[in-house]
């Protein structure tokens, strides 16, 4: 698991829109989507339902947010 993933899962989860988080992540929506499917089929899970241009988060994707969350906020530089 790397901290792009978890970024990019995070950013995913905000906007419920690939193309949103990548924007919002600066990268490209494929390098998001990819890091995302990457993350699912390291940990064989599914954190997103995918319904067309739609994402929604699955059950476990909710429940793995704080998880999630933490590990980025002990990652975050401290001022």
């Amino acid at each position: 698991m790397e901290m792009a993933q978890i970024r990019h899962a995070l950013a995913a989860a905000k906007h419920l829109n690939f193309t949103r988080s990548a924007t919002d992540c600066n990268v490209t929506q494929p390098a998001l989507t990819e890091d995302i499917k990457g993350l699912e089929e390291e940990r064989g899970v599914t954190l997103f339902h995918r319904e067309g241009r739609r994402i929604l988060l699955s059950e476990f994707g909710r429940s793995m947010l704080p998880h999630l969350q933490h590990i980025a906020d002990e990652a975050a530089p401290r001022v």
